[in-house]
């Protein structure tokens, strides 16, 4: 497709809140941006966009092919609502000559469209003084909101008033939550409303430096992380022994700067605990999180810490005898262990003499067919109730054949269960366009390195096991994707019928 400069100037332009408001996404503020509460590493203002978490960010268009899974054409048409390529006297005409002209200009803006993602995230405007809040001359409506509502211990609240770490603001009398750098200097304010009824208030100030958060030092070697100032006092008021010893770090969300500012200033910690909230967000946002500090620290030891309910709050609330909100497990890994818990089954009961290239090649088939045939209900349910079942059962007998070869205690329930445990659920993103293609790519892979005879080396046994691990990984991952999408479906069927009566 061929789309005009004056077309893709527009579609590039679209405002992102436009876009999310669109696909009916919700958002809020942070500063004087906007931050999209799905991801919420990713901040926003006018048609730019910044994923803090792999520091990037663009226009519109590159903000569809990121998160929506489209390609250029598609982003291009989505943003313009419908509107397509340039038709040039009723018809779309290319001669060999402008094809390939077209060709060669696509390849230098998408390598140009690279380069423009790799850049820092621009500076929009320029930094605007921190101002603090004004006192206010007593704490009275913050200690009842925080310890009548909150159930937050006295004693740990008068810990932080005493730091001057949480006041009360003398205008609206919110709560405010300091991060000060190590030397003590005011770096960041959160407020938070302090009022029970009506929505809940909360905001950073402008000028607060992402880089900084509430929290506290001690001179122990481990980082407690945790996503809000309520969710870190809750924590100290269950687990209050000898608290001081170690250090704590509210992101005011799920942006890592914070967390990363901790480590660099304080090189004692060795050991990270993320206390996200129990939630397919949270679960998501402490995976995330863990592979930035283990990609910057690499001998930091990581652990995440959960909740019994939502979130260390509605633990204290359950505790003071009111109903809490329940905490979530990610889906996406419910349905992970699910699948997997059959697959031993299927796995176990294959013929070793089957775990061969030839029944590969015949299952894969089988699926791939079946997927392309669209999103069916009835043709996903064919593809992963048979054959996608078995090509995965083939892959993991296949891993043990080998495995056993080069002597590692290699079973199909031992191989499953390490496919699970590395299953993360905040890289599996994409359309069912995406899964296929993905799915190909390993099979491919796994068939370029199958060794031709008995005779194979090591180190060719241990790239095939590699291999077919990335196969069953893909598999797992497409599985996942037909599940929800069948869940959906059906869901809106459900609808319909019900509608409709």
């Amino acid at each position: 497709m061929y789309f005009t400069e004056e077309q893709k100037e527009r579609a590039n332009a679209v405002p992102i809140a436009d876009i999310l408001s669109r696909e009916h996404e919700e958002v809020e503020r942070s500063g004087n941006e906007c931050r999209w509460k799905r991801h919420r590493s990713v901040t926003f203002r006018g048609n730019r966009w910044y994923r803090h978490s792999e520091q990037v960010g663009s226009h519109a268009i590159d903000f569809m092919q990121e998160f929506f899974g489209m390609n250029f054409p598609e982003a291009v048409t989505y943003l313009l609502n419908g509107e397509t390529e340039q038709v040039i006297q009723g018809k779309k005409h290319i001669t060999p000559e402008q094809g390939k002209v077209t060709g060669q200009r696509n390849v230098a803006e998408q390598k140009k469209v690279k380069e423009q993602r790799k850049q820092p995230e621009p500076n929009l405007e320029a930094p605007k003084q921190l101002v603090i809040p004004e006192k206010n001359d007593t704490m009275k409506r913050v200690y009842a909101y925080l310890m009548q509502k909150r159930y937050i211990d006295r004693d740990i609240l008068s810990f932080f008033a005493k730091r001057g770490t949480l006041y009360e603001s003398k205008e609206h009398h919110n709560a405010v939550f300091v991060g000060v750098d190590k030397n003590g200097e005011p770096k960041h304010i959160h407020k938070k409303g302090t009022y029970s009824e009506g929505g809940s208030f909360r905001i950073n100030e402008e000028g607060s430096d992402p880089c900084y958060g509430f929290g506290y030092a001690g001179t122990g070697n481990r980082l407690y992380v945790f996503e809000a100032p309520i969710d870190f006092l809750s924590f100290l008021t269950l687990y209050p022994k000898d608290w001081q010893k170690h250090s704590y770090i509210v992101l005011n969300g799920v942006a890592e700067h914070a967390m990363l500012q901790m480590l660099c200033d304080y090189p004692q910690i060795d050991t990270v605990s993320f206390c996200l909230d129990y939630d397919p967000a949270g679960i998501e946002n402490s995976y995330r999180l863990a592979e930035i500090a283990k990609e910057r620290y690499p001998k930091i030891k990581l652990e995440r810490l959960m909740s019994v309910n939502k979130d260390w709050n509605e633990d204290l609330k359950a505790k003071n005898g009111e109903k809490p909100i329940p905490g979530r497990e990610h889906p996406k890994i419910v349905e992970c262990w699910a699948w997997c818990e059959q697959l031993k089954q299927v796995a176990e009961n294959i013929d070793m003499k089957y775990a061969t290239d030839e029944y590969l090649k015949r299952y894969h088939y089988g699926m791939y067919q079946a997927l392309k045939q669209g999103t069916d209900v009835k043709y996903l349910e064919e593809a992963f109730d048979g054959d996608g079942m078995l090509l995965s059962g083939i892959a993991v007998r296949i891993m043990e054949k080998y495995g056993r070869e080069m002597a590692y205690e290699a079973t199909a329930g031992k191989i499953l269960d390490n496919l699970c445990n590395r299953y993360r659920p905040h890289k599996d993103k994409g359309n069912l366009k995406t899964r296929i293609t993905s799915l190909q790519k390993a099979f491919e892979e796994v068939m370029e390195c199958y060794p031709k005879n008995e005779n194979a080396s090591r180190e060719d046994k241990e790239i095939l096991v590699k291999k077919c691990m990335s196969l069953t990984m893909e598999c797992i991952r497409t599985h996942i994707f037909v599940a929800e999408k069948m869940q959906s479906q059906r869901m809106e069927g459900g609808m319909e019928q019900k509608c409709s009566q």
